[in-house]
């Protein structure tokens, strides 16, 4: 089967190509599947772009969260038909094979609801991670949280605490992405430069400081102004992937950490297992089929988080506004039908 993908060809570029898929010799656990809808991870995939993660090499073939649907199994696959719509971390890439049933959740498939429409079941993946942060983190009704960085990430786990009764607060530099977390429901957003947030949360918190705050950015800074925003005995989550270099004084970091007994605890969502497993408050598949059922009830309005829906053939403009233009580009949901 001919099959459109695309690929980082060099640093900074982006090229969209085609190749022939040999659908043939499957392996047992092995599948073919036609993608409908894939989503650009922001964060991942831009540093893999622009290098900012030293082992990437190129080319190299990007991909993250995908809905499609299976065309041809192997003999080992048993719990999926052919015809059955699913999720799987795969490539960018309209036809492509994948092995299902690695304990890994790269590696394997989830189901999806039919009803579901496939630019919106792709934002699934990007929910996924930003639930970890809820899942793990020990909170209390009234409690206040603040997320900061409202990417795609950060505005999801904000609506997360919010269902579970915090009062949350969503700070971010950019006015824009402040107005998309608004609209997608977040009561309190505050955008303002990052050498006054600290500032603004204390006033708004009256002294206190955060119960929880939450780094949905993925830089040092960003986590120094979390913990410097943060009660006594608070707890400060990094949800974001730290990958820029800072420099500080870490004694300014570790003090307020040491004297104000702060919990700090990571939210990577690879801490989860695979599989529903007896023993196992969350999983993998639990966080999906929970998510799943949020946006099929109108829960978690992922509609107005997406900023763009492209055409494969696209997304080389669509990588460049990403990282040149966070302003208009917030999430990006490619369209391979």
């Amino acid at each position: 089967m001919q099959s459109n993908y695309i690929e980082f060809t060099k640093k900074g570029v982006v090229q969209f190509k085609s190749e022939n898929i040999d659908c043939n010799n499957l392996a047992p656990m092995e599948v073919i599947l036609e993608t409908e809808t894939s989503i650009i991870s922001a964060g991942t995939e831009l540093a893999r772009l622009y290098a900012l993660e030293k082992e990437v090499t190129f080319p190299f073939r990007p991909g993250y969260g995908c809905i499609g649907r299976i065309v041809k199994k192997g003999s080992g696959i048993k719990n999926f038909n052919v015809g059955d719509r699913v999720f799987y971390a795969g490539k960018h890439a309209s036809v492509q094979r994948f092995l299902h049933g690695e304990e890994h959740q790269w590696c394997y498939l989830f189901p999806v609801p039919e009803e579901i429409d496939a630019v919106h079941a792709a934002v699934a993946c990007m929910a996924q991670i930003a639930i970890t942060a809820p899942n793990i983190t020990k909170i209390r009704l009234g409690d206040s949280v603040v997320v900061f960085g409202l990417g795609t990430v950060g505005i999801l786990a904000a609506l997360m605490y919010k269902m579970k009764g915090a009062n949350v607060i969503g700070v971010d530099p950019v006015k824009e992405r402040c107005i998309a977390a608004e609209k997608a429901g977040v009561d309190t957003v505050v955008d303002v430069e990052s050498k006054k947030q600290v500032d603004i949360i204390m006033q708004m918190t009256k002294g206190k400081g955060a119960d929880v705050a939450v780094d949905a950015v993925g830089h040092t800074g960003v986590i120094k102004n979390c913990i410097q925003s943060t009660a006594v005995c608070g707890q400060v989550i990094l949800l974001g992937s730290p990958r820029v270099p800072f420099e500080t004084d870490a004694n300014d970091i570790f003090w307020d950490i040491h004297i104000k007994n702060i919990t700090v605890r990571g939210a990577h969502m690879w801490q989860f297992p695979v599989r529903v497993d007896r023993g196992n408050a969350f999983s993998v598949e639990w966080n999906y089929d929970t998510i799943f059922k949020l946006i099929r009830n109108h829960k978690l309005p992922v509609d107005k988080i997406i900023s763009h829906v492209i055409k494969p053939e696209k997304a080389p403009d669509a990588y460049a506004g990403l990282y040149h233009n966070p302003l208009e580009y917030l999430c990006v949901v490619i369209d391979w039908r």
